[in-house]
This record gives C-alpha cells, structure tokens and sequence, in this order.
C-alpha cells in the first residue's frame, strides 16, 4: 500500500509540469492566432508605398506586440520538452525579434517624413491663403466693400499664429508616435530574440 501511494506521490509533480505546458501552448497559440488576424485586419488593403499606411500599421502592431511576445514565450514553454519544435520555435522568435528591432528604425524615420510632409502641406495651404489675402489687399473692393487694411493685417497675423500652432502640433504628434512606437517595437523585439536565445540553448 506504501509503495503504491508513493508512486502516485512521485509521478504527480511530472503530471502536473505536463499539464501545465499543454495550458501554456494553448493559450500561447490562442495569443498567436488572434495576433495574425489583428495584423492582416490592420493590413488590408495593403499599401507599403504609402507612408500613413506603413507608419499607421507599424504603430498598431507596435501596440499589440506584447501579445505576440506572450502568445511565442508561451507557445515555446508548451513545446521545451520537444527538441525539433522548442528550436523551430526559438528560431521564430528571434528571426521575429530582430524585424521588429529593425521596424523600430523604420518607424522613427517613416515619422520624421511624415512630419516633413505635414509641415509642407500646412505651408502650401499657407501660401494660397497668403496669396488671397494679397489679392486683397491689392485690391479689397473688389472683394469686399467691409474689408480694410486692419482687417487684412488682423486676417494676417491671425493665420500666422494658427500656422505656427499646427506646425508645432505636426512636430509633436509625429515625435510622439515615433518614440513611443519605437520604444514598443524595440522592446519587443528584444524581448523576442531573448526568449529565442533561451530556447535555443535550453536544455530538456
């Protein structure tokens, strides 16, 4: 009777490791699964030709990385005990870890053009602006009759200051959607290409 309750005993921790790992690769490739369907969602249609695109997508994806570092540490802790697949999987996570490391990169310059692209485009509506308020002041009758010259010069000094602010607005969104989808993306992957050094020298 003693040896049977102790081998019971014994062969309950080993149980309990395995179920463990089978909840973690479950869960792991659940985190996975929803990942790839949010990514090809943020994806479609594709447009890589396009900077709001890519820079929208990355930053997306940079917002949801923690959910693929969960779904791969899991995934790969499922598999430790299966040498072909622990390594396929490490694998994985640090081919994965160094893309997001280097779209970290992209990101930052994709937003440094995209903040150049929307001060020029604030400047150009600035010019055309200008250009009316010339035109006149050449000539405001033929406009207005109401318009006079401290109409003008109000009109004048009102868009310069509502340019400045839409400049400096430009500047700061972009700064901080670069920044802090860079510091997501960076994060992750590192992240990932550690988890993949682990499953790559774990031994089982």
């Amino acid at each position: 009777m003693a040896p049977s309750s102790l081998r019971r005993s014994s062969s309950s921790p080993s149980f309990e490791a395995t179920s463990g790992q089978s909840l973690c690769l479950i869960v792991g490739l659940a985190c996975l699964f929803g990942f790839s369907v949010d990514f090809l969602i943020l994806a479609l249609p594709p447009n890589p030709l396009d900077i709001q695109w890519r820079v929208s997508l990355l930053q997306q994806v940079g917002d949801r990385s923690v959910v693929l570092l969960l779904g791969l540490s899991l995934t790969l802790y499922g598999v430790l005990a299966n040498r072909r697949l622990r390594k396929q999987v490490a694998l994985l996570c640090v081919a994965l870890g160094v893309m997001f490391s280097l779209s970290g990169l992209f990101m930052v310059r994709d937003s440094l053009k995209l903040q150049d692209l929307a001060v020029t485009r604030i400047a150009a509506q600035e010019a055309q602006v200008r250009d009316q308020i010339a035109t006149a002041q050449a000539d405001p009758q033929q406009v207005s009759p109401d318009l006079t010259p401290e109409i003008l010069q109000q009109a004048s000094q009102i868009l310069t200051d509502q340019v400045d602010t839409a400049k400096r607005s430009a500047k700061a969104n972009a700064l901080k959607i670069g920044v802090g989808s860079f510091g997501n993306l960076l994060v992750t992957g590192l992240a990932l290409i550690a988890v993949g050094r682990f499953g790559t020298r774990a031994r089982m």
